[in-house]
């Protein structure tokens, strides 16, 4: 059941003494590494709930093994359990643990969702970043904003969650789920997502969100969230919004008054429609009017030239000028990346608190090495970080220089692996290797097996597979 999926995996719903016990015992590695980003409290019992009681598996125990599971996409339950088991071992009075899964499974779920957002956004608030810088001096804090979509397994309670696209036969496809999400450009933190049924719109998903803008940011994101809706609302917030021309518009640089070259200031009146998923209230309130500036650059790419058209509420031609806003919007390509790095580099579509977690190293690395944040790869930081927080744990305690010694070396490796700078780069959408020439399910799967169908026939196939 989808439960704690958005912030710690995918369908899972005496600090000093402590310490000192599990000093150099498994899963210590990772308590190395949040050590200074996570507050002790978060990990702590909490009296009156669910984790008050002392148990086998307690809070940071259980925090700790399934975090480890994230960062290790291999690792099942029974290695956490087998962690676990081995820790109990190596304390003054060992006890035996159950072989089974279970215990730990329920520990797990006695998390909660409140507690695991607090986790995620604390990570996201203790995440460091070089100050962004375009050229033209300090920008505002950035903020981006994009949407996707992904895959749940296909169980009972999911598909009456995230119903499967209406394209597709009853029990043929899978759950399918619609997340937005908000990222710091500065330091590549998620700082705020919204998901909810495929059916439902980015944008009324995006509105949940406004509240992660605080007043002098700047929010940037593709056409989609340029709305004359969402640019007045986030305008009452006193946040400035970056979006490419939403394709209904009408581009036309004649209209307006003109601040240079490509550089337009125009007036839009208040559509007399109200959107979908803006409260009558709140529609109410905005102003009849929004003044807004259009700027229009070519983007080379390969073989050929991009026209790119933005609408933008920074209205200073001097402090903005159509350079520096085509090289800002330029890098919202980067939240492309952020989530490529959710759903790919960590084998799994939703683990927010490791995400952020390695996100923090690299800002890090990055200030302490004053290197640039988006040339460090996260692949790269994420198994440095692995082995290299395995070698802290092994460390005694009292080897305090060469612990922070080993420490300041995993983060000058992080920031020596960068990528290279690729821009304008271009991927075709194809695979190279060929998948199974298996035909796709038509008919659900508990169909196939009462009839006893082991090979659907394939329409583009015409001799047997041998």
């Amino acid at each position: 059941m989808f439960t704690t999926a958005p912030l710690f995996g995918k369908f899972h719903s005496g600090l000093k003494t402590a310490l000192r016990r599990v000093r150099g015992q498994p899963l210590h590695h990772l308590e190395s590494l949040l050590a200074d980003r996570l507050a002790p409290a978060l990990l702590a019992p909490n009296p009156g709930q669910a984790n008050s009681r002392q148990r086998d598996f307690p809070p940071k125990l259980t925090f700790l093994a399934f975090l480890d599971q994230i960062l290790n996409p291999d690792a099942s339950c029974r290695s956490a359990v087998r962690q676990i088991q081995a820790y109990h071992q190596q304390q003054p009075h060992p006890r035996d643990l159950a072989d089974n899964t279970s215990a730990y499974c329920q520990a797990r779920a006695r998390w909660t969702l409140a507690e695991l957002t607090e986790i995620r956004r604390h990570l996201a608030e203790h995440t460091a970043g070089n100050p962004l810088d375009l050229g033209w001096g300090a920008l505002p804090p950035v903020k981006l904003v994009d949407g996707t979509s992904l895959n749940l397994p296909d169980t009972p309670p999911n598909r009456r969650a995230y119903p499967q696209s209406k394209d597709q036969k009853p029990e043929c496809g899978f759950p399918l789920l619609r997340l937005v999400g908000v990222f710091s450009l500065q330091t590549g933190a998620l700082l705020e997502r919204a998901h909810s049924p495929y059916a439902t719109s980015e944008n009324a998903l995006y509105q949940s969100l406004w509240p992660a803008f605080q007043p002098g940011d700047l929010a940037v994101g593709d056409r989609n969230f340029g709305s004359w809706g969402a640019l007045a609302s986030l305008q009452t917030r006193q946040v400035d919004g970056l979006f490419r021309l939403h394709a209904s518009r009408n581009a036309d640089f004649r209209q307006g008054r003109p601040l240079g070259p490509n550089d337009r200031l125009l007036t839009w009146a208040k559509p007399r429609n109200q959107p979908a998923n803006l409260p009558a209230g709140d529609w109410a309130a905005l102003p009849a009017t929004l003044t807004v500036r259009l700027v229009r650059f070519r983007l080379p790419t390969r073989g050929r030239t991009k026209k790119i058209t933005l609408a933008t509420t920074l209205l200073d031609p001097l402090r903005w000028p159509v350079e520096r806003l085509a090289a800002l919007y330029a890098r919202r390509w980067q939240i492309e990346l952020y989530f490529d790095d959710l759903k790919t580099t960590l084998h799994l579509d939703l683990h927010l608190i490791a995400y952020n977690l390695i996100r923090s190293l690299q800002g890090e690395a990055a200030v302490g090495c004053h290197v640039p944040l988006e040339r460090l790869s996260f692949k790269g930081c994420l198994d440095t970080a692995c082995r290299y927080s395995q070698a802290i744990a092994q460390l005694p305690a009292s080897h305090r220089q060469r612990r922070r010694a080993l420490y300041a070396h995993m983060l000058a490796v992080m920031a020596a692996d960068q990528v290279p700078e690729r821009p304008g780069r271009f991927e075709p959408r194809c695979r190279k290797r060929r998948p199974k020439r298996y035909p796709l399910m038509t008919q659900p799967r508990r169909v196939l097996k009462a009839a006893g169908v082991d090979h659907l026939p394939n329409p583009k196939k015409t001799t047997s597979l041998t």
